[in-house]
Order: C-alpha cells, then structure tokens, then sequence
C-alpha cells in the first residue's frame, strides 16, 4: 500500500445526516456546508454504517425512525465501538423523546419539525468542544465538497 503524502493523517471534523427523508437531508447538508462544516449524508442507519466503517464522524445526526436499519439499532451498534472513535449523536424524533437512549452515545435530542438555526448551533457546540478526527485513509471527500455545482443558477 502507497500512501499519499500526509493524506493518512488528515485532522478533520465531519458530520454525518442519518434520515431517510430527502428534504431534511438535503436542507440540513446545504446549510451546514454553507457554515462550512464537512458534511456526509445516509438514508438508514445501514447506510450509516458502511459509511462509519470508511470515515470517522465527530457528530451524527440521527432519526430514529427509518427503514432497512432504524437509528435504535444504529446506536446499538456504535454503542460498543471504543470510546476514542465513537461520534457524539444527536438525536432527531418527530415522537415524544425516547427515554431509554444510552447517554454514553446520545448527547441529547431534538424534536421534528426542529429550528434549523437552532439545530446548526448545537451542531456548532458540540464540534467545537471535539477534537478532530485522525480521518481513516481510505475516507472519500466529503458529500458538501462534490456536491457544490447543485445550487449554482443554470
């Protein structure tokens, strides 16, 4: 295996968006790169982790209710990943707030329909009190750097 030039020691704090509704998904990856935060995005909690298993997140944005892996049995699964790589999440629910999450994951809990505003300077809190992530090597570019040319007028 080559490496590239300090690629394999890139600090950085990335987000991942885990909701199975397109709108949400697209409107929080839009404003939260606007703040200039690296951003990926999943549409069930299967898709989150095929996507942890290439890049390390600082914080996941987590709906509980999907289809195919529901955001439950997500965190179940990142509850026995060690400490020193585990995501701060927080929690998006349209219900009442779900008592029995594991408090070691879940930071805390946001309702649907939420404050955007709101929503991004938690986000906002949260990754400034993290330090970065040593990013994984085989880590693709982040879904805010490719996906620029999506909101330029034709």
């Amino acid at each position: 295996m080559h490496h590239r030039g300090g690629w394999a020691r890139r600090l950085e704090k990335r987000i991942l968006i885990v909701d199975d509704d397109d709108p949400i998904r697209l409107l929080l990856l839009t404003v939260l790169r606007k703040r200039g935060y690296r951003v990926d995005t999943a549409r069930n909690g299967e898709e989150a982790i095929e996507r942890s298993r290439q890049c390390r997140y600082s914080v996941v944005l987590l709906d509980l209710m999907m289809p195919r892996m529901s955001g439950y049995e997500f965190l179940e699964q990142v509850e026995v990943w060690p400490e020193a790589i585990r995501p701060v999440v927080i929690v998006l629910t349209a219900g009442n707030e779900p008592r029995d999450l594991n408090p070691k994951v879940v930071a805390g809990t946001i309702r649907k329909p939420f404050d955007i505003e709101l929503l991004v300077d938690t986000i906002g809190a949260c990754i400034r009190t993290l330090e970065p992530f040593a990013q994984n090597e085989q880590c693709p570019a982040p879904e805010s750097d490719l996906d620029q040319t999506s909101e330029k007028p034709n």
